[in-house]
């Protein structure tokens, strides 16, 4: 490791030596010119892209609590539920991303929180994963997501964004009810974030 680090000395003394002995002028060219340029993001524009990475990382968490849903549960109405879940998430997933790239981000990673759900419901099976799958990966993040789509309706500024959320906030407040259908009693029992 040593060596690693001795063998890389003389080229970053070269390319310290070269930098030096530029003029001003060919070194802000080197330089990328955003970091001049760069101006802060508009409150609505901010707003925007934090709803896209959410309703995103919304969207990957149900599709993946869904396949273990079709893979552990012996529930039929769970299985029914995780299927509707796993069709929306195949429609809406291309177009969330399609909207994150148009803004030069890309679909942020999951959460601890996300992952730890994911990490409980693949050790359950049975009743035990139905609720939890059912209140916590569907109907409290479908909720969250509700929440946030009313108020993006209301407040987004992009045309295409306003027009898609105003497409899904039907198919949502009908899965919130097909959740609470799937497993009578479901609620929510506290407000974790995810």
């Amino acid at each position: 490791m040593n060596t690693l680090r001795l063998s890389r000395a003389p080229f970053i003394a070269v390319a310290l030596l070269l930098a030096a002995s530029l003029p001003p002028a060919a070194l802000a060219q080197l330089s990328p010119q955003y970091s001049r340029d760069a101006r802060p993001l508009p409150p609505a524009q901010r707003q925007e892209r934090y709803f896209l990475q959410q309703s995103s990382a919304h969207v990957r968490l149900q599709a993946e609590a869904s396949q273990l849903a079709l893979a552990r549960s012996n529930n039929p109405a769970v299985k029914e539920l995780a299927k509707l879940v796993l069709a929306r998430h195949r429609t809406a997933q291309p177009e969330v991303l399609r909207m994150l790239q148009s803004r030069g981000m890309a679909m942020p990673l999951s959460t601890n929180e996300a992952n730890k759900l994911i990490k409980q419901l693949s050790k359950l099976k049975g009743a035990q994963f139905d609720r939890l799958y059912v209140e916590e990966a569907v109907l409290r993040t479908y909720q969250m997501d509700v929440v946030n789509y009313e108020k993006m309706a209301t407040q987004a500024e992009d045309s295409v964004l306003k027009a898609w959320v105003e497409r899904q906030l039907p198919v949502l407040r009908t899965h919130v009810e097909q959740a609470s259908r799937a497993l009578p009693g479901a609620s929510l029992r506290g407000q974790r974030a995810v």
